[in-house]
C-alpha cells in the first residue's frame, strides 16, 4: 500500500467519507470542473460553463482547521523560534518547527488550515441541463461533474511506512505568535528531515476533497425505452427535452444523478490543470 492509498483510506474512514481525495494536493479542483475517468487516472475534460451548462454556487462554510491523526499514532514536539534545537535536528535556532513521530506504520497525519466547503446549490437546474446536453449528444454518460469542493489555505500530509517513521518540519516565520499549535504545521511548512515516510506533501491554496456526480445510466436507459432514441448528431439548434421528461426531472431531479463511486477514485493526470 503506497502513501496515497494510506492517505485516501484514512480520509474515507473519517469525516470525508463519500468525498474523493485530490492527489497530488497541488491539483486545483474547482466547482464545475468536468472529468473523465480513464483506466489509470482521472483526466480533465473541460468545465460546465464552457459546455454551456449553467450552475449556481452556494455560499461556503466558515473557515476551520482539520487535524487528523490515525489511531492516535503520532507524537508532535514543537520548537519555537529562538530556542535551542534538539540534538541531530535539522532546524536552526532561529527556526520554528516541529518533529512528528509515528508509533504505528501505515498511518496518516493531516493538517488543513482555514478550510471551507462550497458547492452547487441548484440541483434541479443542473440535472435538467445535464440531461438536455445528453439528449443533444453533447454530454457523455461517462463524464463526471464536480459539485462540491473543500478548499484550504494550507495543508500538510504525512504517512508512515512503518512504526518509528518521523518528519521534522520547518514552519513559516510568522507562525507561532503567541505559541505554536497544530494549525501552524500547515502554514508555509516544509519537511527538512524525514525517515520511513510513505508520502509527504506540504503547500498552500489547495483543494483536498471534492465530490462528483454523473448521469445515472439506469435512468438514461429508462428514458430511451420510454421516449425513444435521442435526436441524431449535434444540430445547430438543440432539441428540447420531451415535455413529460422535463416535468419528470423537475419533480425528482436527483433521480437522474448519482454520485461518483468511491471505488473509481484515482490520482489525477491533468497536464492542462489550472
Amino acid at each position: 500500500m503506497d502513501g496515497y492509498e494510506v492517505y485516501r483510506d484514512a480520509m474515507a474512514g473519517d469525516q470525508w467519507k463519500g468525498w474523493w481525495v485530490t492527489w497530488p494536493l497541488s491539483t486545483r479542483v474547482r466547482l464545475g470542473h468536468v472529468y473523465d475517468r480513464q483506466s489509470d487516472s482521472i483526466r480533465r475534460a473541460g468545465n460546465l460553463t464552457a459546455r454551456g451548462i449553467p450552475f449556481q454556487r452556494e455560499h461556503g462554510t466558515p473557515d476551520g482547521t482539520f487535524i487528523y491523526d490515525s489511531n492516535q499514532s503520532v507524537d508532535v514536539t514543537f520548537k519555537a523560534a529562538g530556542t535551542t534545537p534538539a540534538a541531530l535536528s535539522a532546524l536552526a535556532a532561529a527556526d520554528a518547527g516541529a518533529s512528528v513521530t509515528f508509533t504505528r506504520g501505515r498511518t496518516a497525519f493531516v493538517v488543513l488550515r482555514e478550510h471551507s466547503q462550497s458547492g452547487i446549490s441548484d440541483v434541479r437546474g443542473l440535472s435538467h441541463a445535464l440531461v438536455a446536453a445528453w439528449w443533444n449528444n453533447e454530454w457523455d454518460d461517462s463524464l463526471l461533474a464536480v459539485t462540491s469542493v473543500v478548499a484550504a489555505a494550507g495543508a500538510t500530509v504525512l504517512t508512515a511506512e512503518a512504526s518509528g517513521a518521523m518528519a521534522e518540519l520547518k514552519v513559516s516565520a510568522s507562525a507561532g505568535i503567541g505559541g505554536l499549535g497544530m494549525a501552524d504545521l500547515a502554514l508555509g511548512a516544509s519537511v527538512v528531515r524525514h525517515s520511513a515516510l510513505g508520502a509527504q506533501w506540504t503547500g498552500t491554496d489547495v483543494t483536498p476533497f471534492y465530490q462528483v456526480i454523473r448521469l445515472r445510466k439506469s435512468w438514461l436507459g429508462k428514458v430511451l425505452a420510454e421516449y425513444g432514441p435521442r435526436p441524431p448528431g449535434h444540430g445547430a439548434l438543440p432539441s428540447a427535452l420531451p415535455p413529460l421528461l422535463s416535468e419528470e426531472i423537475g419533480d425528482d431531479p436527483e433521480a437522474a444523478l448519482e454520485p461518483g463511486d468511491g471505488t473509481e477514485e484515482l490520482p489525477f493526470h491533468d497536464p492542462g490543470n489550472d
